[in-house]
This record gives C-alpha cells, sequence and structure tokens, in this order.
C-alpha cells in the first residue's frame, strides 16, 4: 500500500492517492481540485488504473476537482446518499458561497454505506459512516490506515454549524473512532496527519464530549 498527498483547492484540502503496488489499482480520495502534480501522478507508471474517486464527504472543498478527475481516468464517483446532493448542488456543496459557478455538475456512480467493502488490488477499503460535519460524512479504513475526511483533524474535529452537520451526531462519531481496536495512522481532510493512539491522549474532543463547538475547524 502507497499514499500519495496533495494539498488542493482554494483552501488547501488534502487529496489522497490510494494504491495497490502490487496490481497498480489506485483510489483517488476528495480531489479538492485537479491540479497538475494530481494529473503528473495519475500519468505515472505506478498508477495503472483508477478504480474509484471516493468522497468523504460533499463540501465543495473536497469535490471541484471530482469532474475532471473523473474526465481524466473514467472512475467511477462514489459519495455516501446523505451528501450526494452536493455533487449536483452547489448551494448543497457551498460552493455557491465560495466558488459560485464554478462547481460541474456530477452523477454518482455509486453510493456507500456503513460496512461497505471495496476492493481494490489486493487491500480492501471498508466504510464507517461517520456523520456530525455533515449527514453523509464517512472514514476510509485501509488495513492500519484511516482517511477521516473532516471528521477527525490532528487535535481537532470538524464544525456542526453547517448545514448537516450536528454536535452530538459529531460526537457519537468520534466515540466510535476511539473504540477501534489498536492504533492507526489518521490520514485527514486538512493539516498534518496524525495517528489514533495519539489523539486518544491529546485531541480534547475524543476526551471530552461537552466542549464549545465553535472551537471546530473547517
Amino acid at each position: 500500500m502507497k499514499i500519495e498527498h496533495f494539498s488542493m483547492g482554494p483552501i488547501a484540502a488534502n487529496c489522497y492517492v490510494l494504491l495497490d503496488e502490487a496490481s497498480g489499482e489506485a483510489a483517488v480520495i476528495d480531489p479538492g481540485a485537479c491540479e497538475q502534480p494530481l494529473i503528473d501522478y495519475l500519468h505515472s507508471g505506478a498508477v495503472k488504473k483508477v478504480r474509484y474517486i471516493l468522497l468523504t464527504h460533499g463540501h465543495y472543498d473536497h469535490l471541484m476537482g471530482v469532474a475532471d478527475v473523473k474526465a481524466i481516468t473514467g472512475a467511477p464517483v462514489y459519495i455516501h446518499p446523505g451528501d450526494a446532493a452536493c455533487l449536483t448542488d452547489e448551494s448543497e456543496s457551498l460552493a455557491d458561497t465560495h466558488l459560485p459557478g464554478q462547481q460541474n455538475v456530477v452523477t454518482p456512480d455509486g453510493f456507500l454505506e456503513e460496512g461497505m467493502e471495496l476492493p481494490l488490488g489486493e487491500l480492501t477499503i471498508r466504510v464507517l459512516h461517520t456523520p456530525g460535519h455533515s449527514r453523509g460524512g464517512v472514514c476510509f479504513v485501509v488495513g492500519d490506515v484511516i482517511f477521516s475526511g473532516d471528521t477527525l483533524f490532528r487535535h481537532t474535529c470538524g464544525r456542526t454549524d453547517l448545514p448537516g452537520g450536528d454536535y452530538a451526531t459529531l460526537m457519537h462519531s468520534l466515540e466510535r473512532l476511539t473504540e477501534l481496536s489498536g492504533d492507526y495512522q489518521v490520514y485527514p481532510g486538512h493539516n498534518r496527519a496524525t495517528t489514533l493512539a495519539h489523539e486518544r491522549t491529546h485531541n480534547r474532543y475524543l476526551r471530552k464530549k461537552n466542549l464549545d463547538q465553535s472551537l471546530f475547524d473547517f
């Protein structure tokens, strides 16, 4: 398993390319833009086929590059039904506020559900529905790695004051993550990577459930 990281788009959201090196199959996770470094990597010899475009949630900063990545790769787009409208309606993705008229409509090819397992070469991508930042927020678990989107960040978590956000629901989703057995490398939707063991100890939102939600990020 190899993970390539690209920080792209209007607020530098994290896009990841998950690669099964044995088969050359890849998944593009949260393409908030489609910039040249990502294009170059997808055209490199390492990537034989992009099998999925996967979205942790539907906010504009994580999906503005979806249409271009799909055009380049032909890969199907997957999103949770709770956020599916974000791909076709810029008022749902919040692009109308930040990048009005710039979002290209994309029809989802499939829907992510709790417990779904997606094969990627010799890897398996497991879907955890972790709403709270948005209705359709998910995390992807692959071996000892979690792609956490805007559910969990280093030392903090996603905001809940946007449409579809809910404080109590996010706290429940974070509790689910803390209860996963063992340690995981965590690749979030913004900022630097961390580990679940580190967050269990140092992240106040994983230790306490009644904090002021105005402290949340993104």
